[in-house]
């Protein structure tokens, strides 16, 4: 078998063409003495691709005056070019590059008498591969059956820096190059060094059972035109640790193209990068994977995987850099997620570059996070824990950056703190939201948190949720600031399925300077805003809506101490004032010095503790409600209220305070199980 002597070629066809007679050797048109006139073209010949084949004819025999030679080609598997030394026709040689039959006619001349015969030469078997390349070399297709090898590889074929392998078309779309690989062995590509397998069409590497693969290190490879790559990764090459069909690894080993390459039987991965590659985005295209987990790269990798065929498959495995680095693209580039792909990130990712996830289903690692520390866009996907696993969730932490999440499920997260050393998160949530920019939630459905749906811990920006569903989270669904309750929920549009004892929105106040604001709407049904600290209205205008449900932790009270007031419920969606507890004086009450109008409120199980009236003074006695207004007139109402469950009075009117006139049956009040008595006027 020929070692590798593998050029383009020109092809045409040179015959030694000389004048030919109608007749034959077989008309007696000889002297007595000549010698018959016999062409001989020699036994017929099998011989390797590329092996320089000798026709000769000199044994023919003919008179002394001479004899012409001419070769005709009468049928090949491809064109031929002969060559002779320009003086002895007898012999011509030519170099076979395509497998096939070749025949060849000899015709002999002697004035006018000719004789023929005939000779075949088979072409037939593969080109041996292997050992390093010395200079740049083009493979040519050798055998034109498609099933048949053109090159046997049987030991790891290395292409050093500065020398390039081609696979060669011949000029033809339909040039087919087939590689038989014997087991352990593989192409590896070295740094400088070049694989272009971008020519023809239908190329194969293959083996009977299984070969390494190719390992692109620190080279590159640009692989185009319908490329099958089959039985790969069988076994890894030397020096990593996993297997792969194209393994990249060394310093940047690039990607010129990877479009319409068909991975096959995959005994491992597909493609493993174990390093930077560099690439143009989605330059990994309409390729066909065959394995369960075609690819595992660095986090980076996504935006060079675009719209390929994956068939039955886990997923993409993505790994970051881990919790406390930050993964991070060149210039304004993002992470984008999408293509409808799959993705495994493996690992705690830290972004420092904004991040797109569309159309496409995450999967988290166990007790992994996202801590997104540039604008984030998630829409239309899926976030869970890889089988059903639990994970820390999205931490937000970009200073005038946005969160925009919309038309997303986001299952099992919550499950820890973050904690990567220059970030912390307060508290386990879904939904993690350190500072920014306002930031928008919309149609989102969060399930089975491990601790909060949304916190916000952000002293100032606002994230709004709407339109979005709550179910199964083990602390309250939105934790936010008392006074971004308003532009945290601008609609009733979103639904809480909340487990026995957990406050769908729990209200944090940081001082008492914070005031609650606006409009606040109902959470639907029995859902509550839970105030895990006592509450002041200190300015501005603050407006319960029918159906709001207010709760107070054990102690804490609401302080209605300046700006104006407002609950105003209906007989069918009354606006609730109770503990968290629900059970008779276990929370402090309500206190009111400012211009307050309750109308169709239920206010319940107040008067745990003396209210401290501006902080200071404890009211004289414990009620539900103290009325402490000294202001002149006022329209101030309460009326067709229900207050209950009162660990001292219903309603205490301290001396010299405005009386709302509770008691007086135009007001329509209902009072039942306060402790002492319904109301006192000091």
């Amino acid at each position: 078998m020929k070692k590798i002597i593998i050029t383009s070629c020109v092809v045409f066809i040179i015959a030694a063409m000389l004048s030919a007679c109608s007749e034959d050797n077989n008309d007696p048109n000889q002297g007595p003495n000549e010698i018959p006139l016999k062409a001989e073209a020699g036994p017929d010949q099998t011989v390797a691709p590329f092996t320089l084949v000798t026709l000769d004819g000199s044994a023919s025999t003919g008179p002394e005056s001479g004899i012409s030679y001419q070769w005709i080609i009468t049928g090949s598997a491809s064109e031929i070019y002969l060559s002779h030394d320009g003086t002895n026709l007898s012999k011509v040689t030519f170099e076979p590059k395509v497998n096939g039959t070749y025949t060849f006619t000899l015709r002999i001349t002697s004035g006018s008498n000719f004789s023929e015969d005939y000779v075949t030469v088979t072409v037939t078997g593969a080109l041996a591969l292997g050992g390093t390349l010395t200079q740049t070399t083009t493979l040519v297709d050798v055998d034109p059956d498609s099933s048949m090898p053109d090159y046997i590889l049987s030991s790891d074929l290395i292409i050093p820096d500065g020398v390039t392998l081609n696979f060669a078309n011949f000029g033809t779309s339909n040039s087919s190059i087939t590689i038989k690989v014997t087991n352990n062995s593989g192409i590896i590509v070295q740094a400088g060094g070049s694989l272009n397998i971008n020519g023809g069409s239908n190329h194969k590497l293959t083996a009977d059972t299984g070969w390494k693969g190719i390992l692109v290190d620190g080279g590159a490879v640009d692989l185009y035109n319908f490329v099958t790559i089959d039985k790969a990764g069988a076994s890894p090459f030397a020096g990593q640790t996993e297997a792969a069909a194209i393994t990249f690894a060394g310093v940047s080993p690039q990607i010129g193209r990877m479009q319409s390459v068909h991975f096959t039987n995959s005994p491992s991965r597909d493609i493993l990068a174990t390093t930077f590659v560099s690439a143009s985005n989605n330059v990994i295209y309409n390729n066909t994977f065959s394995n369960a987990i075609p690819v595992k790269a660095p986090i980076d990798f996504v935006n060079k995987i675009g719209t390929n065929q994956f068939g039955t498959y886990d997923y993409v495995q993505l790994v970051p850099s881990g919790a406390g680095t930050i993964d991070a693209l060149p210039g304004s580039m993002s992470f984008n997620f999408g293509n409808g792909i799959k993705y495994f990130i493996d690992g705690d990712f830290t972004s420092g570059s904004p991040i797109n996830i569309s159309n496409t289903t995450i999967l988290m690692k166990e007790g992994a996070g996202i801590l997104a520390q540039h604008s984030t866009t998630i829409n239309q996907s899926t976030l869970k824990g890889v089988n059903g696993t639990n994970w820390k969730g999205i931490a937000f932490a970009a200073s005038s950056r946005q969160l925009l999440i919309s038309n997303t499920t986001i299952e099992n997260a919550g499950s820890n703190i973050f904690n990567t050393g220059f970030f912390t998160s307060a508290a386990k949530a879904v939904i993690y939201f350190g500072f920014g920019g306002s930031s928008f939630l919309s149609n989102v459905t969060i399930t089975n948190s491990g601790g909060y749906g949304v916190y916000n811990d952000s002293p100032s920006d606002n994230v709004e949720v709407k339109g979005s569903s709550f179910s199964g989270t083990t602390l309250p669904a939105v934790r936010t600031r008392v006074d971004l309750v308003h532009s945290t929920f601008v609609s009733s549009d979103n639904t809480f399925t909340m487990p026995s004892g957990v406050a769908p929105v729990e209200v944090q106040v940081p001082n008492a300077s914070v005031s609650p604001t606006s409009t606040w709407r109902a959470l639907g049904g029995s859902n509550y805003y839970l105030f895990s600290g006592n509450a002041y209205l200190s300015y501005g205008s603050w407006t319960l809506l029918p159906g709001v449900n207010l709760k107070f932790k054990a102690g804490k009270s609401l302080n209605i101490l300046g700006g104006g007031f407002t609950a105003i419920g209906t007989a069918l969606a009354p606006i609730t004032f109770d503990s968290e507890a629900g059970t008779s004086g276990s929370w402090a009450g309500i206190h009111v010095q400012t211009t307050t109008k309750f109308e169709f409120c239920e206010i319940k199980n107040g008067g745990e503790v003396l209210i401290q009236k501006n902080g200071v003074t404890p009211a004289t006695e414990k009620a539900n409600v103290v009325f402490d207004y000294g202001g002149g007139s006022t329209s101030n109402t309460f009326k067709n209220n229900t207050v209950s469950g009162s660990g001292g009075y219903g309603i205490l009117v301290e001396a010299g305070r405005q009386d709302p006139d509770a008691l007086n049956v135009a007001n329509s009040n209902t009072f039942s199980s306060n402790t002492i008595l319904d109301v006192i006027v000091k």
